[in-house]
């Protein structure tokens, strides 16, 4: 079992307040930490906060911070339960899942991401040698046990968990690649970079082919379109919604529709794909995200769409809360005859 602690017992001195409770998007800084780990599939979350803010903070154990970073670390680490614990700085709200699995993945007792730095560095009015300096990162994962002996053997302050547990045990950490976009907010500038990163609008691409087969029911974006041939698959086939969900859970990390919504389970065996939709929103909520725009495009020999354009385009409009909607349908001159495809580009933004 793991475990993560989220330090976020900071009080703000350089930005003059909690920056780990500004909010961005319509989440707080910490919630960002949070989620990556949650969908990690990490049960145990210990949040660490100010003694004053302990009770500000619901769904999750949370303990109060010490007097020095290693101390808030220990009270987390002991409120654990995990053999191994990802400890990780809330201020470093932008942490990709890509980078928490890498370190999570690695063996070794204590593993820490760093990065190179790319400006000179200079130390006691001397340069340093940049291929020898590396920039230390969070999450830093330890063994429990381990962090809890080196913690109760350590006479003096160490700045992070690798350090600890050199300094104290003589164990060397397994360094992996962290990521520059896993900055720290440390400074107003670094919120305002953070909070430019999040409230950008991202561009989506998504796709979907089926074949197609006769005595099945024909759904293009929730509305049916003939009952003369369908199309094959585990769900209804309906190659419209497939492709914006799947342009939204991989646009988001979430994988793929397969992977979400896999053809091996007996869930959505001929379900409708308007489940997926309203699944696929949830996430899209939940990461605090609306679409402004669907432009899709639809490729199919027969029957004509423009009859049914129009109620598709509503139908798209209430599954997926959007106003803005393009939709075109292309014969495709006899390309792929026997099935259905549609290109699907999406515009969200926070």
């Amino acid at each position: 079992m793991v475990s993560a602690v989220i330090l976020a017992g900071g009080k703000g001195n350089r930005v003059g307040f909690k920056k780990q409770f500004f909010r961005v998007g319509g989440r707080r800084i910490l919630e960002f930490s949070v989620e990556v780990f949650k969908r990690l599939g990490i049960e145990d979350i210990v949040l660490v906060l100010p003694k004053e803010d302990v009770g500000k903070f619901d769904g999750l154990r949370v303990v109060e911070g010490g007097k020095e970073r290693m101390d808030s670390v220990y009270n987390g680490v002991l409120a654990s339960r995990g053999e191994y614990v990802l400890i990780h700085d809330s201020a470093r709200a932008n942490l990709s899942i890509n980078l928490a699995k890498r370190v999570l993945e690695t063996e070794g007792d204590c593993v820490i991401p760093v990065i190179r730095p790319s400006d000179s560095m200079i130390f006691d009015g001397n340069y340093l040698d940049r291929e020898r300096v590396f920039l230390v990162q969070t999450p830093q994962k330890v063994k429990r046990e381990l962090f809890l002996e080196a913690y109760s053997k350590a006479d003096k302050v160490y700045p992070d968990e690798g350090s600890l547990i050199k300094g104290v045990l003589g164990i060397q950490p397994v360094f992996v690649e962290g990521e520059r976009w896993n900055f720290k907010i440390t400074y107003s500038e670094d919120l305002e970079v953070f909070g430019k990163l999040k409230m950008e609008s991202l561009n989506l691409f998504g796709y979907d082919i089926h074949r197609l087969e006769e005595g099945r029911k024909l759904f293009l974006g929730g509305v049916l379109i003939t009952e003369d041939f369908g199309a094959i698959g585990h769900s209804d086939g309906d190659v419209i919604i497939h492709a914006i969900v799947d342009a939204l859970l991989s646009g988001l990390g979430y994988g793929d529709i397969g992977t979400n919504f896999p053809d091996t389970d007996p869930r959505w065996k001929d379900v409708k794909s308007e489940v997926f939709a309203r699944k696929t929103m949830e996430i899209l909520k939940k990461e605090g995200y609306r679409i402004t725009f669907l432009d899709i495009t639809v490729i199919l020999q027969r029957p004509k769409l423009a009859p049914y354009r129009e109620e598709i385009m509503e139908n798209l409009k209430r599954l997926f809360e959007v106003d803005r909607i393009s939709l075109k349908a292309k014969s495709g001159n006899t390309f792929f005859e026997d099935a259905v495809q549609c290109y699907a580009l999406v515009r969200i933004e926070r």
